[in-house]
């Protein structure tokens, strides 16, 4: 069975994972991370892919 997570949001697709069991899709409704981070429900972690160059 696939899984789809669709944004509540944007209406994307944004994670599809496998399971065991019946033949068929499930769609399960949540938040993308760009979403969540433009509504302040997600921080930006910090420094996380900043490079200095030298």
């Amino acid at each position: 069975m696939k899984i789809y997570y669709v944004c509540e949001y944007c209406d994307q697709v944004f994670n599809v994972s496998e399971a065991e069991g019946q033949e068929g899709a499930v769609e399960l409704r949540g938040i993308c991370d760009e979403c969540a981070l433009e509504l302040g429900l997600k921080e930006i972690p910090f420094m996380q892919n900043q490079h200095y160059y030298n």
